[in-house]
């Protein structure tokens, strides 16, 4: 794997992390950043103040995009032209129209172009994805995303809560919510609904999708930027027919397990990272309405959205990354990174974001904006 110059927009607090993650990595080099305000640039790399110096630079092989999102259309799909790989933060854009420019553009230009769904390299992430894929546990039937976020940070005259440059909550944020709802399901939205509140004309800090996927699943997420930074919460809940998964972090760090286990399933669970049991029963010991009896038996059959499950026991178990949650992102976006050059280095690599997962996400944020408006 060849090693490929970065080029980074926007040397804001999240473009200095990614500079930091990425130079820990021997494929890619970061040799030159755009800012608005120069003396943010870094020592060591080529500083630009008009991002058009670095999209020019011949020897800048990928492009990277951390500015608000309103500005991504213009600096990908010029990075593009430029034969320039582009890697965007999320989300790709703030309107279909322009998200589809980009793809216009990738395609013509023969580069590759990715979203920064770092969220899908997460090890508790990549867990729920197999079983949605095996059905080990049966269907997925309910996700319900939380999530209680920080506006210490977000002055009122924040580019944040100008829906023209951000694209509001349900574009700027939640949109990760929704790829990995999709991602994992593998199903697509049937229907969407939106509902928002303002805490003034210029403020809409708390905003609720409800989207109901084709195969069944409903899924709800609410989104609050309106608290302190020390009481931050987000928690995910995903209800299969043989398991209720808690997972708390937006970005996945720990959490809970309740599951009934099969001969099929009962090494599933060791998937999740640093995976232990509290409590063990055994068929026998399974305690179902109207029936309390203990008869010695190995199994039980269960009917469960009128399937039927023949059950061996049940387990209620907990989880964590053994990392902190400054570590966790930046193994995701080192992760995100490898899959990119590799889909760059490799044309037969599919990488695991593509510029279309970050339409399909963005169009589901629309429609719940669009029914705000409505």
């Amino acid at each position: 794997m060849k090693q490929y110059a970065v080029g980074l927009i926007g040397y804001g607090g999240f473009g200095g992390f990614l500079h930091e993650v990425w130079s820990d990595l021997d494929c890619v080099e970061v040799v030159a950043v755009a800012d608005e305000n120069p003396a943010r640039a870094p020592g060591g790399v080529r500083a630009h103040e008009d991002w058009r110096h670095l999209v020019a630079d011949e020897q800048i092989d990928i492009v990277a995009i951390a500015t608000p999102p309103v500005t991504h259309v213009q600096l990908a799909c010029a990075a593009l032209k430029s034969r320039k790989h582009v890697l965007v933060e999320k989300p790709v854009a703030t309107t279909l129209e322009d998200a589809r420019r980009i793809l216009e553009v990738r395609d013509r230009s023969g580069c590759l172009a990715t979203v920064d769904f770092m969220l899908r390299f997460n090890p508790i992430v990549e867990s729920i994805r197999e079983w949605c894929r095996s059905g080990c546990f049966g269907n997925l039937r309910r996700v319900a995303v939380e999530n209680y976020a920080q506006d210490e940070s977000l002055e009122p005259e924040h580019w944040f809560w100008d829906q023209v440059l951000s694209g509001g909550i349900f574009v700027e944020h939640a949109v990760h919510f929704f790829d990995i709802v999709q991602w994992c399901s593998g199903s697509n939205p049937k229907h969407v609904d939106g509902v928002a509140v303002r805490r003034n004309p210029r403020q809409e800090d708390r905003v609720m999708a409800t989207v109901v996927h084709d195969d069944g699943l409903v899924a709800t997420h609410y989104h609050s930027f309106s608290g302190p930074d020390f009481f931050e919460q987000t928690s995910m809940r995903f209800v299969f027919d043989l398991l209720r998964l808690d997972v708390m972090g937006w970005i996945p760090m720990s959490g809970r397990v309740n599951a009934m286990v099969t001969r099929e399933n009962e090494e599933e669970l060791r998937r999740l990272p640093g995976f232990r049991v509290l409590s063990l029963l055994s068929a026998d010991e399974i305690e179902f309405k109207n029936d309390s009896r203990k008869t010695g038996r190995q199994n039980v059959d269960v009917r469960v959205a009128g399937q039927q499950h023949t059950i061996v026991g049940a387990v209620e178990g907990e989880f964590a990354l053994p990392v902190t949650k400054s570590e966790a992102y930046a193994m995701a976006l080192r992760e995100l990174m490898l899959d990119f050059v590799k889909a760059i280095d490799d044309a037969g690599h599919r990488h695991r974001v593509t510029l279309e997962d970050g339409i399909a996400s963005l169009e589901i944020a629309l429609r719940a904006a669009e029914n705000v408006r409505r």
